[in-house]
């Protein structure tokens, strides 16, 4: 499988979100619960999870790494999303 790079830009426009959409990070959604990773902690003794039902209150990263990372963390299946400022809401789309 070949995995391409895209620009921002590409993206935005490829979804048909408006041009002065604004690209906020990654986030990470859980499919079958459709919620999001809120905060993550990790202790020696434990990993604390908290989900949200909203993007607006997940945790936002600027690493597709650092997502890909939590994600695994989560018992659930979770993979990181795209999150876009599209104006009057937020929207976390798939990477691939």
């Amino acid at each position: 499988m070949t995995v391409r790079e895209r620009s921002v830009e590409e993206v935005i426009e490829e979804l048909g979100l408006p041009p002065e959409t604004k690209y906020l990070g990654y986030v990470v959604y859980l499919p079958n619960e459709d919620e999001f990773l809120g905060f993550i902690k990790e202790t020696s003794r434990a990993i604390k999870r908290g989900f949200v039902k909203t993007p607006s209150g997940a945790k936002v990263y600027q690493s597709y790494k650092k997502a890909l990372r939590d994600a695994g963390r989560c018992k659930q299946k979770a993979e990181p999303n795209l999150l876009f400022d599209i104006g009057d809401h937020l929207a976390a789309v798939p990477v691939d």
